[in-house]
């Protein structure tokens, strides 16, 4: 199992724009991308930081998307700058432990 963490800063959008054009119409899409567990929207309206937390089946699925059609769409949307990705390894047995995975 891969968690991972992809943040972004947006640009010249407000924030009803951003629910419009981005998180409305992704959403739904994201939620039907092979691989994937789950995503946690993120937002810290004050640093303009955004994102997600997404938790994939293991790191070939996640590879995929970050290669997909899908994320190059995002990436290159004219209010979406500064795309920063890192990602874990998930610890499955201590998780367990502390309610992070079921």
């Amino acid at each position: 199992m891969q968690a991972q963490i992809i943040t972004y800063q947006l640009k010249d959008i407000s924030q009803e724009e951003f629910l419009k054009q981005m998180v409305e119409p992704d959403a739904p899409i994201l939620a039907e991308v092979k691989g994937l567990i789950s995503k946690v929207w993120l937002a810290d309206k004050e640093k303009n930081t955004f994102g997600g937390f997404y938790l994939w089946e293991n790191k070939t699925a996640m590879e995929n998307f970050m290669h997909s059609d899908l994320v190059k769409a995002v990436v290159s949307r004219p209010f979406v700058m500064n795309v920063n990705s890192v990602d874990y390894e998930v610890n499955q047995n201590a998780s367990l432990i502390t309610r992070g995975l079921k």
